[in-house]
């Protein structure tokens, strides 16, 4: 017992991401099945103010994976090649499978707007009708920022920073209206999985790169960032 204790004491990871994580995303799963997949959303988005609108349709946007990736490169491709290649990764299969899931499976879950029209409050008229579950913004910061908590375990502020972070991007989909939070939360729990198969994949802490390879690393993320960004911004050209 004493051993275990003394483990999730070491454990930065456990302690100051993924326990506060996984309690905030308890509590949305309690909410949802109290409340149901459609009134937790009505609940949930009725409550909004003005002075909150415009900054939940800004922090929306660290959700989208072009902008995500964009972000990533400009801080990381100096100093951290190895680990931008394995975020942009993130994004790219987190990508995928929110996109399988949304037009395959999930085809016919549409959106609240869709359904509700009026009912929802929406902010400078961003509106989606289709293609709701799971959200993808959702799944791209909960893989890019369990990813990110892995890699930088040894700091508790950013660990804790994370964990917050993480589930309010997700939840500024429902403030906007975009998505139920039945998405928001299955795209936290898609996001994760990613990252922590990922991150289990490779070794991530005992790869050494020699300088060519960083090289290598650092043009590959560049034209990786470039893709994505063309690709998730195409629909406002």
């Amino acid at each position: 017992m004493n051993k275990i204790t003394t483990q999730f004491k070491q454990n930065n990871f456990l302690r100051f991401y993924f326990i506060p994580i996984l309690i905030i995303w308890l509590i949305g799963l309690v909410f949802l099945f109290a409340k149901g997949y459609n009134d937790s959303f009505l609940l949930l988005n009725s409550y909004h103010s003005p002075w909150l609108d415009y900054p939940m349709l800004v922090l929306t946007m660290l959700g989208d994976a072009g902008f995500m990736a964009v972000v990533l490169i400009f801080l990381l491709i100096k100093k951290q090649p190895f680990q931008l290649m394995l975020l942009l990764i993130a994004i790219i299969v987190s990508g995928i499978l929110a996109q399988l899931l949304k037009h395959n499976l999930f085809s016919e879950w549409h959106r609240p707007p869709y359904l509700f029209k009026e009912q929802v409050h929406t902010v400078a008229n961003y509106m989606l009708y289709h293609y709701s579950f799971p959200s993808g913004h959702s799944t791209t910061v909960a893989a890019v920022f369990t990813l990110l908590a892995i890699f930088r375990k040894e700091h508790k502020a950013e660990l804790l920073f994370y964990a917050v972070i993480c589930p309010l991007i997700a939840y500024t989909r429902v403030y906007l209206g975009v998505h139920f939070l039945g998405d928001a939360v299955a795209g936290i729990l898609l996001g994760f999985i990613c990252a922590i198969l990922i991150a289990s994949s490779i070794k991530v802490f005992e790869i050494k790169l020699k300088s060519g390879l960083i090289i290598l690393l650092r043009m590959a993320a560049v034209i990786a960032a470039a893709i994505i960004f063309i690709a998730f911004f195409s629909k406002y050209i």
